[in-house]
């Protein structure tokens, strides 16, 4: 019994832990999606500020160009008027506002190209952090494989200690087979035996009839000499022994109190070993943790059927059959 409890608790432990880990499991599962949602977020962000960056450079290089155009077409007219003195002059004045425009242009095309690199540095160090927490998400998804591993290797220990158990169970339920087998082969015997001797007794009567002498009338109203140990049947007037609880002849009860209370004992003695199975009905120990015939675990069972089955009939176990054995005595002449 100590036994069985404890194995009991050790899987309620196992099965505790189980489910604790598999809340754990399936909270870590579900931090890591959200910051996956995150990481794949910043991803995009990054991705549409790099679009944008790119835009803005192609917008500058063609602005660049244009500069550059009109520098060349500002060359071409200082070549062609350079006879021209005076509008040299004044052109000269506006190359040098040009220029001025220009240079500031380039200034801000640099200061842009500056925000640019920096973004970019920005960038790769976003990166990295997303690879760092890549690593981290792998290394989680390696522990989740190894406390799985370990799950499954305690759930392969729960079940062949099961198994075990109901090989137990088995071989028990084996035995008591073999011992009602043997109980009612006994009873047998004793009934071919009380079958043999009545026919003996019988014979034996008929063949003592003719020599025995005719008994007096007194000796007829008294009956036959009985001995300390013999009694005679109140129904049948057959001599029985005293210690007999029924009368073999007419199945009289002698003593109905003492086959109640030997009934009464047998039936406490068997109901204190054996219970009947909740779900087949069949009588298992009462130490048993399921049932050798339906596999059903007892106490489960016995837990639903008084919680959810309070209200329902509760069916009567099978009692056991109780072997009276008949004591043969010779029947008065």
């Amino acid at each position: 019994m100590t036994e069985d409890q404890s194995i009991d608790q050790i899987i309620g432990q196992a099965v505790q832990r189980l489910k604790e880990q598999q809340a754990e499991a399936r909270k870590k599962d579900q931090e890591l999606r959200v910051e996956r949602d995150e990481v794949q977020k910043q991803k995009s962000e990054l991705d549409t500020l790099e679009q944008r960056l790119r835009e803005k450079e192609d917008a500058q290089r063609q602005k660049e160009s244009a500069i550059e155009q009109r520098a060349n077409e500002l060359k071409r007219r200082e070549a062609s008027y350079q006879e021209k003195a005076q509008q040299i002059e004044s052109r000269n004045a506006e190359l040098a506002k040009l220029e001025t425009a220009a240079r500031a242009a380039l200034g801000s095309a640099e200061a842009r190209e500056k925000d640019a690199a920096d973004r970019l540095s920005q960038l790769t160090s976003q990166e990295s952090e997303i690879s760092q927490k890549r690593q981290k998400l792998l290394d989680r998804e390696e522990m989740l494989k190894k406390s799985e591993e370990e799950t499954q290797r305690t759930l392969e220990q729960i079940t062949a200690r099961r198994d075990a158990l109901i090989e137990r169970e088995r071989a028990l339920a084996e035995e008591e087979l073999s011992v009602r087998q043997d109980r009612e082969r006994v009873a047998g015997d004793a009934r071919k035996l009380l079958d043999r001797q009545k026919e003996i007794l019988t014979r034996g009567a008929v063949a003592a009839a003719p020599v025995a002498a005719k008994p007096s009338h007194e000796e007829a109203e008294e009956g036959p000499a009985l001995s300390e140990d013999e009694m005679m049947c109140p129904n049948c007037k057959t001599v029985i022994s005293k210690d007999a609880l029924m009368c073999y002849a007419c199945g009289q009860k002698i003593r109905e109190e003492e086959v109640e209370e030997a009934q009464e004992a047998e039936e406490a003695v068997s109901e204190e070993d054996e219970i009947p199975c909740p779900n087949c009905k069949t009588m298992v120990s009462k130490d048993a943790l399921m049932c050798y015939a339906c596999g059903v675990n007892i106490k489960e069972a016995l837990a639903k059927a008084q919680s959810g089955d309070a209200d329902k009939p509760v069916t009567e176990a099978k009692k056991p059959q109780i072997f009276v054995k008949k004591i043969v005595k010779k029947k008065a002449i």
